[in-house]
């Protein structure tokens, strides 16, 4: 299991470009982001996109917004 200090370290490198930070974030994230996806799915028609895709989605919206800057206040674990 990963420390509090490694999140933060891996944020700062995906903002700084750093492609390798997104592989540990998505080995912590990925299952909590799929969880959400099925709660906001679940009384909806199911489609052909299930909770996975949209969880994929969703991190890499995320992972390229974060490069961009466009999270000025994710700076640790408690600005994610």
């Amino acid at each position: 299991m990963s420390s509090a200090g490694d999140v933060t370290r891996w944020l700062q490198q995906l903002k700084a470009g750093d492609h390798d930070a997104v592989q540990p974030l998505w080995e912590r994230y990925f299952r909590r982001l799929v969880g959400l996806a099925r709660d906001r799915l679940r009384k909806l028609p199911r489609r052909t996109a299930d909770e996975e895709d949209v969880a994929l989605s969703a991190f890499d919206s995320f992972c390229r917004r974060a490069e961009e800057g466009r999270f000025p206040r994710l700076d640790d674990r408690d600005g994610l």
